[in-house]
């Protein structure tokens, strides 16, 4: 019986003492884990962003506006009319608009009232060139739309880009004269649209080649 008891209490001391030192290395394991992450930190290698990490910050956001050429949305207008919306350079200034600021190159205000804000930069004027509208043998209503623009650089206003744009929506035709208004106003707006897109593509494409090659330079020059 002694025997027995005394083979016992080894049997729970070997056990303890083995859990006793596990616990002890990964205690030691964890102290070490946390050294080198605090010399990594301290030596600048830690790839981790931190809380203070200027990524997302209001300083960063107001760099990367910096960066950005500003952008002016001078006069609009119309050579057709529309029966359905009274005034189209409403419809291509709000195209222009809603386009550029999508743009991650450009910081965009809103009309030439902005212009003594601007000390260099663009100025872009549009105009709606054609509007038309046919009946397709399916049944459809068809609406095409041609635009174009002038790019002027600031502040003396010298013209640096002309390019133009065009588009063709389509909407299922109906019997409702209002909803056949409403349908016809829909199209036109969309049709407008597309063609300010197509129109801006092909000068952002040129721009943003140009700011690449610039901030080339600027590289160079700093080296």
């Amino acid at each position: 019986m002694r025997d027995d008891l005394e083979h016992s209490h080894r049997t729970i001391w070997e056990r303890w003492d083995r859990s006793s030192r596990n616990r002890s290395g990964m205690a030691d394991r964890v102290l070490l884990l946390r050294g080198a992450m605090w010399l990594l930190v301290m030596l600048g290698f830690s790839d981790v962003p931190s809380r203070n990490s200027p990524v997302g910050t209001p300083s960063a956001r107001a760099t990367d506006s910096q960066n950005r050429a500003p952008a002016v949305i001078g006069s609009c207008g119309s050579k057709v009319k529309s029966t359905v919306i009274p005034d189209l350079s409403v419809v291509l200034r709000s195209a222009l608009l809603k386009e550029l600021r999508s743009s991650s190159l450009l910081r965009v205000f809103e009309d030439s009232r902005n212009l003594s804000l601007v000390m260099s930069g663009y100025s872009i004027d549009g105009s709606v060139t054609s509007l038309s509208r046919r009946n397709t043998p399916q049944g459809d209503v068809e609406v095409s739309a041609d635009v174009s623009l002038i790019v002027s650089a600031l502040p003396a206003r010298r013209v640096v880009a002309m390019v133009s744009g065009g588009a063709t929506v389509t909407g299922s035709a109906t019997g409702d004269p209002q909803f056949a208004s409403l349908l016809l106003q829909n199209l036109q707006q969309e049709a407008i649209q597309h063609a300010v897109q197509e129109a801006t593509t092909s000068w952002l494409e040129s721009l943003g080649r140009k700011q690449q090659r610039n901030q080339k330079l600027k590289l160079v020059a700093l080296r």
